[in-house]
C-alpha cells in the first residue's frame, strides 16, 4: 500500500474514518451526514491535499485557487510540501467535522511524529492550514443549501412524496443542486425519466412499464430468494454489498467508492511497482473526490427539478397508473441496508431519479479507467470496456457488521470484478434489487437506431443510453479527466460521450 505515499496516505483514510464516524452515533453526533454532504466533505479534504502539495511542490493544481501567503516557496521561506498538503486537508476535516476533533487534533501530533516531520505549528503547516480554509470556504452557502425540508410535495403523479411507512422522513437536499461545484459545469441536455411525458399524464411509457415489472418482483421483500423471476441469491449480494445507505460504522457511498479506488490503485502498486507515480496517485486520488463532489450537485439538482422528478418504488407500485398493472397497496423494497440497526423496507429520503448511487458511482469509476488507460495502465476494447480487473471487500459483507433481519454478522465476502465498467454497472442494478430505485434511474440501453433509450442493463458502454445517472456522473468526470490531463482520444474511446 503505497498509493501517494505514505504520509499522504495517513490523510486520504483520516477522511474516510471521518466519514464512519460521522455516520456512528456513538462516536459523533453527525456533521456531514447524508450522501451529498459526504461527497462534498471528502472532494473538498482531497482537493486541498492535493492542491497545497502541489503549490509547495512548484506543480500545476487543480481547484486554481491562488496560493496563500507562505505556501509557494522561496529561498528564504522553504516549505515542507508534505506537511503543506497534510495540513490543509486536516484543516477541512477540523472544519467539516468539528465534532471529531477529538480524533484530528492527536492524530496531526501523531501523525508530525511518527513521520519525525517536527514540531506543531511550523511555517509550512499554518499555510497549509490557510489554503485548507479558503478550500473549505468556497463551499460557504453549504449548510443553507443542506437545510431539511425545502421541499413541498405536491401529490402530483410521479412526483416524490414519503413513503407510507415513513411518513416523516423528510425530503433532504431540495436546494442542494444550487451549491456551487468545485470544478465541473452543469451537466445540461440530460433527458427526464421515461414515465414523465407530463405531470398531467397517468400512461406511462412501455419503458417505464418495464422497468416497473422488473423492481416489483425483484426488489420485493417479501418474495423469497429461488421463485420464479424474483431475484437470485448473487443478486441480492451486489444490493446490500454496493449499499452504505449511511448505516453505522459504513457511512454513505462516496465512501465505498474512494475505498474501491484505493483498492484498485493498491492492486495496481503491488503487481506493477513504480507504474503509477506518488504523484499521479494523489492527482486521480483527489479528482475522484472533486467528480464526486460535483456528481453529487448534478444529482440533487436534477432529483427535484419538476421536469425529472420521480417517486420511488415503495410510492409508485403502491399508485400504480394505467398501463402497469394493478396497484400493489402494501408493496414493501427489500430497503436501503440498515445495517448493524433493524429496520427494514426502508427507503432513501429523496427522490428516485437520477439514482445518487449511479451518479456517484459513473463519476469515480469513469474518471479512475480514463486515468489509467491515459497513463498505459489499462486500456479499452473497442467498445469502451476496459479491463481493469480487481477484488474488493464491501464493508457490509467484511463477516462483521450485522444484518437487520437477522441481526447477526454478514459473511465475509469478495467480490470480482472484470472491469471497472462491470462495477459501474453492478452498483448501479444494485438498487433495483434493493426496491428503492427503478432500473432507468441507473442505467438505459441506446436503441438499435441510436435515437431513444429504451429499458435494460448496458452490456458496454458503446451501448449506454443517456437516461440515468450512469451517463450523468460520467459527464462529470470526463470533465475532470481533462482537468487532469486525460486527452480526448481517450475520453472517445471510452465510449461514454
Amino acid at each position: 500500500m503505497t498509493a501517494a505515499t505514505p504520509k499522504l496516505r495517513f490523510w486520504i483514510d483520516m477522511a474516510l474514518e471521518c466519514v464512519r464516524r460521522d455516520h456512528t452515533a456513538t462516536l459523533s453526533p453527525g456533521d456531514q451526514t447524508g450522501p451529498f454532504r459526504t461527497a462534498r466533505a471528502l472532494g473538498m479534504a482531497l482537493a486541498a491535499l492535493n492542491d497545497a502539495n502541489a503549490y509547495a511542490s512548484g506543480r500545476s493544481t487543480l481547484l486554481g485557487l491562488p496560493a496563500t501567503t507562505g505556501l509557494v516557496p522561496t529561498p528564504t521561506n522553504p516549505v515542507d510540501s508534505d506537511i503543506a498538503g497534510a495540513a490543509a486537508c486536516a484543516q477541512v476535516l477540523r472544519l467539516r467535522y468539528p465534532n471529531q476533533a477529538n480524533l484530528l487534533e492527536p492524530a496531526w501530533i501523531h501523525w508530525l511524529e511518527y513521520f519525525g516531520l517536527g514540531a506543531v505549528g511550523s511555517a509550512s503547516e499554518m499555510a497549509g492550514r490557510a489554503f485548507g480554509t479558503a478550500v473549505h470556504l468556497f463551499g460557504s452557502a453549504d449548510v443553507a443549501n443542506a437545510a431539511a425540508d425545502q421541499y413541498t410535495p405536491t401529490g402530483a403523479a410521479y412526483n416524490h412524496i414519503a413513503p407510507p411507512i415513513q411518513p416523516t422522513q423528510g425530503y433532504a437536499g431540495a436546494r442542494w443542486g444550487s451549491s456551487t461545484p468545485l470544478l465541473a459545469t452543469r451537466v445540461t441536455g440530460f433527458p427526464p425519466p421515461p414515465g414523465r411525458v407530463s405531470a398531467a399524464v397517468v400512461n406511462p411509457t412501455q419503458h417505464y412499464a418495464d422497468d416497473f415489472a422488473k423492481v416489483a418482483i425483484k426488489g420485493d421483500i417479501n418474495r423469497p430468494i429461488g421463485q420464479p423471476g424474483v431475484r437470485t441469491l448473487p443478486e441480492e449480494v451486489i444490493g446490500i454489498a454496493w449499499g452504505y445507505d449511511g448505516p453505522q460504522e459504513l457511512g454513505t457511498p462516496p465512501r465505498l467508492y474512494l475505498q474501491v479506488v484505493l483498492t484498485v490503485l493498491d492492486a495496481i502498486e503491488a503487481r506493477m511497482t513504480g507504474q503509477l507515480t506518488p504523484v499521479d496517485e494523489l492527482e486521480i486520488i483527489a479528482g475522484v473526490g472533486i467528480a464526486m463532489a460535483d456528481a453529487g450537485i448534478d444529482a440533487w439538482f436534477y432529483k427535484y427539478a419538476p421536469t425529472h422528478m420521480m417517486w420511488r418504488p415503495a410510492v409508485g407500485i403502491r399508485k400504480a397508473l394505467v398501463g402497469n398493472g394493478v396497484a400493489d397497496p402494501n408493496w414493501l423494497p427489500l430497503g436501503r441496508p440498515d445495517t448493524n440497526g433493524s429496520q427494514t423496507g426502508q427507503t432513501p429520503d429523496f427522490p428516485a431519479y437520477p439514482s445518487g448511487h449511479a451518479t456517484f458511482g459513473a463519476a469515480a469509476f469513469q474518471l479512475l479507467r480514463l486515468f489509467l488507460t491515459e497513463k498505459g495502465v489499462a486500456t479499452f476494447d473497442t467498445n469502451g470496456v476496459d479491463d481493469v480487473s480487481f477484488d474488493f471487500v464491501s464493508d457490509e459483507f467484511d463477516g462483521r457488521n450485522k444484518d437487520p433481519r437477522t441481526m447477526q454478522p454478514r459473511d465475509h465476502i469478495t467480490l470480482a470484478h472484470t472491469s471497472l465498467w462491470q462495477a459501474i454497472i453492478d452498483n448501479s442494478v444494485s438498487r433495483v434489487y434493493l426496491g428503492v430505485h427503478w432500473q432507468f434511474d441507473g442505467v438505459t440501453v441506446l436503441n438499435a437506431a441510436g435515437t431513444d433509450d429504451t429499458f435494460g442493463v448496458p452490456s458496454s458502454p458503446s451501448v449506454l443510453g443517456k437516461t440515468g445517472g450512469v451517463w450523468l456522473g460520467a459527464q462529470i468526470a470526463n470533465q475532470i479527466a481533462l482537468k487532469l490531463g486525460v486527452t480526448s482520444a481517450t475520453i472517445n474511446a471510452s465510449k461514454i460521450l
